[in-house]
């Protein structure tokens, strides 16, 4: 798969030289450029001139409202509100709605418990060893998951859970709890081992109960494999088509919106990642669900949230949306592919499922505010649906105090002879620097590959990002005084003095140990930055430059961003410090082995 991943990579990197850049990866002289221009590839600097866009003002009320409205100034139809950027209030957050896996802060990189897939003696359908306490289990924990029979409470079973083995069995009672309606937003290869069998014994127990339930299922594709819906919806249905008077329609669709090989002039897919049950609680961030990368040895680490309230429904709207364009085009049989299982007929069908999001709305009761946010990508559009880019620039220019960013990557180079990066993300960066503010980012580690074959680097040594951040300051230096250049400096370089103070950069660490056992390196796949330890998101967009659609949320509740702060950030920044290249304490400062 990595092989295949590569190959496409190249060609979507010659793409991209010729075709539409990602907005946040053009330059300040091309957003002159394109100024007076309102388009899907519009830069977010234009964009901020031109509409008179400006950040919210931490310091008055109601921050997210204001970002409300800076981001319809994007939109001046309309079109697309409540799809790519929704505000919701009266939300609530359960006790563990921060979903980290795998969480074992400060353990050694062997002490992490797994069971591989296929092993003897084990519950077939989750290859999970059965047990009566957790002494059975080996430093694993012992639990009750679903029944081997759908609706057969007293059958239930007790098997052992790995580090990580938890998160299926949330999805699990998640999607069995539905109504109406469920609806599940992923990224190719569609959901592996555990992750389908979860998904699998949710529909059957929902077949069971009769109840009248509508689920989607879209998988971002891309080539040259792609994803086989009618498989994927057989294997999905396969226990719920034995149950009689079931009244669960299941719908699956593979779809992609442009690739090199099509007309449009970039590339894009599906990369969203969540599970909407009924528009009433939802679980959103980076998850793929893949068996082989997150719940075996040397997981992917990664983050997710679950909500309850009508910033669930914001998900569902995104997911109306793909679905329209995947109704809408059918016909493009090597890009979008569908197949609908409806109870009472042997063969699939295409019928496309009803929109979710417009059944009876949800009032929320809790008391958090989230902002839904979303892109597009290329191809569904012509107009600016870049709001998730947008609204992440101008949280970065609210800040004040600290931006806390724990990512995959800034840069993309897979493939490319440049490196592209979120170029006015990385100007806001340096805004706050130069108020005396810190920003801190950790990345995945060099080389890291997830054991299903995925990337989790882009192949952007922390050399080549510290160059390009030094590159900005220093042309910010000479644009303020070009005579500087010429100048013989009389005390510190004040390039590396703002950004060795202030750039805090770290690759990932969980505990001691700079590897798993065997030397593979630690990969990350987090997709979160925070604002003055106040506001963040968690999500599917990753900052480096790629023109995928995404979703996620934006948060503004202190309760919850102390937690984020404590279960999350706290201990990530403590093991992974250990590996700065610069910031606080840190003796051999990267930005200093740089020469200009």
């Amino acid at each position: 798969m990595f092989r295949r991943l590569v190959l496409l990579l190249i060609l979507v990197a010659a793409d991209s030289c010729s075709g539409d850049l990602p907005s946040s990866a053009v330059s300040d002289s091309q957003a002159e450029r394109d100024f007076g221009i309102l388009r899907s590839s519009t830069s977010i600097v234009a964009l901020i001139r031109e509409r008179g866009i400006t950040p919210p003002d931490l310091s008055a009320p109601d921050p997210l409202a204001q970002l409300q409205r800076e981001l319809a100034k994007s939109d001046p139809a309309g079109t697309f509100a409540g799809i790519t950027y929704d505000l919701t209030r009266g939300n609530g957050l359960l006790v563990d709605w921060l979903v980290q896996t795998p969480n074992r802060w400060g353990r050694k990189a062997d002490d992490l418990t797994w069971f591989a897939m296929g092993c003897k003696d084990c519950e077939p359908d989750v290859s999970l060893p059965a047990c009566n306490t957790d002494s059975d289990c080996k430093g694993g924990t012992c639990t009750a998951i679903w029944p081997r029979t759908p609706g057969a409470r007293t059958a239930a079973r007790k098997v052992c859970l790995g580090h990580s083995d938890a998160l299926p069995l949330r999805i699990h009672d998640l999607v069995a709890s539905a109504r109406q309606s469920v609806d599940i937003v992923e990224l190719q290869p569609a959901p592996t081992g555990r992750f389908s069998a979860a998904l699998q014994a949710a529909i059957a127990e929902l077949a069971f109960s009769r109840r009248q339930v509508e689920v989607r299922v879209l998988i971002g594709q891309f080539p040259p494999k792609g994803v086989d819906a009618a498989a994927f919806l057989g294997e999905l249905t396969k226990m719920a088509r034995d149950i009689p008077g079931s009244r669960v329609t299941v719908s699956v669709s593979a779809m992609r919106t442009c690739t090199v090989l099509e007309s449009c002039n970039s590339f894009s897919w599906n990369h969203g990642k969540f599970i909407v049950v009924d528009g009433r609680e939802a679980i959103v961030g980076g998850h793929n669900l893949w068996t082989e990368d997150y719940l075996t040895d040397n997981p992917v680490h990664d983050l997710s949230m679950q909500v309850r309230g009508p910033a669930a429904a914001s998900a569902s709207r995104f997911a109306d949306r793909l679905w329209s364009y995947v109704c809408g085009n059918l016909e493009y049989k090597e890009s979008i592919s569908l197949a609908t299982y409806v109870p009472g007929h042997g063969e699939f069908s295409q019928r496309c499922p009803a929109a979710l999001a417009t059944r009876r709305a949800v009032t929320g009761t809790g008391n958090v505010e989230i902002m839904g946010t979303g892109r597009l990508g290329a191809g569904i559009t012509e107009d600016f649906a870049n709001q998730s880019e947008l609204a992440r620039d101008l949280m970065f220019g609210a800040a004040r105090k600290t931006i806390r960013v724990a990512q995959q990557d800034l840069g993309f180079r897979l493939g490319r002879s440049d490196t592209l990066f979120p170029e006015s993300s990385l100007d806001e960066m340096i805004d706050l620097m130069e108020r005396d503010g810190d920003v801190y980012v950790v990345l995945s580690n060099p080389g890291s590959i997830g054991n299903g074959g995925s990337p989790y680097y882009n192949d952007v040594p922390l050399q080549v990002l510290a160059k390009r951040l030094k590159d900005i300051v220093q042309k910010r230096i000479d644009t303020a005084d070009p005579r500087s250049r010429y100048a013989i400096r009389k005390g510190p370089d004040p390039v590396n003095a703002l950004l060795c103070r202030h750039f805090h950069l770290a690759s990932f660490r969980f505990g001691p140990d700079d590897s798993w056992p065997g030397g593979k390196t630690i990969a990350n796949h987090s997709k979160l930055w925070m604002v003055d330890d106040r506001i963040f998101y968690i999500g599917s967009d990753n900052m480096y430059p790629v023109n995928l659609q995404e979703f996620g949320s934006i948060v503004d509740d202190r309760k919850a961003a102390g937690t984020l702060l404590e279960s999350y950030w706290n201990p990530l920044w403590q093991w992974s410090k250990r590996a700065a290249v610069s910031g606080e304490g840190v003796e051999k400062c990267i930005f200093r082995d740089i020469i200009r």
